[in-house]
């Protein structure tokens, strides 16, 4: 029992996942807005209700994006590079733009209908962010060699909390369980690798997850358990 309780922090299924839940990879398209035709990604919120869609003319000039409700475009503002994106349920959207060629580095920059709430530049690169259905938290993952996840307040723009991702390139899935749970993938299928509640902290881990772990960490773990 407490070999087992070493390698494994939490209940064995993570709780509140779903892998239905699971956000779509953005969708590559043509959309035509005000009679220019643009090559677009899109991504839906979870309720269906808002569309994120931010790309390049086919003139080939400055990139776009776009906020739609109901098919209907609410506002839309230029934007340098962008190369992800995610959309609440209230429309607030989380996006990552890129650098040019002779720079390294991400920036994502969370915003509603009006200013940006913030902007946080990142000297790495980024992956696709998530962003909670109320619209209050965003998660984002940078890439290797550094890997991390990291959760952020949208209000206060402060970062709640950052996690290493030893030895893998994580993709954050999404908010589970009633939102209560952000989930990272580390691959293609929706098997998730560790789990993040609301307050930063990781609830759960897969096996793999665990065995990164250092070793004091886990007999740490195992004897909180055990005494619980």
């Amino acid at each position: 029992m407490i070999r087992n309780q070493l390698f494994r922090h939490g209940p064995a299924e993570p709780p509140g996942f779903d892998p239905s839940a699971v956000p779509n990879e953005p969708i590559d398209e043509t959309r035509q807005v005000d009679g220019q035709e643009y090559y677009c990604r899109t991504v839906e919120s979870p309720n269906g209700t808002w569309t994120l869609a931010f790309g390049r003319p086919t003139s080939g000039s400055e990139s776009r994006l776009f906020r739609i409700q109901n098919g209907r475009i609410v506002d839309d503002r230029p934007i340098t590079r962008p190369t992800n994106g995610a959309i609440a349920d209230d429309g607030t959207v989380a996006v990552v733009s890129g650098t040019d060629s002779t720079e390294i580095g991400s920036t994502l920059e969370v915003f509603g209908s009006g200013e940006p709430v913030f902007s946080r530049r990142f000297d790495t690169t980024l992956g696709r962010p998530a962003i909670r259905p109320d619209g209050d938290l965003v998660a984002i993952a940078t890439r290797p060699p550094a890997s991390t996840v990291s959760l952020l307040d949208v209000f206060s723009s402060e970062l709640r909390a950052t996690h290493a991702v030893r030895g893998r390139t994580p993709r954050v899935l999404g908010f589970h369980g009633d939102d209560r749970y952000l989930y990272v993938g580390i691959g293609s299928g929706k098997e998730p690798y560790f789990g993040i509640d609301a307050d930063g902290d990781i609830v759960w881990g897969c096996d793999r997850y665990q065995a990164t772990r250092p070793l004091r960490d886990r007999v740490e773990s195992a004897f909180e358990t055990l005494r619980s």
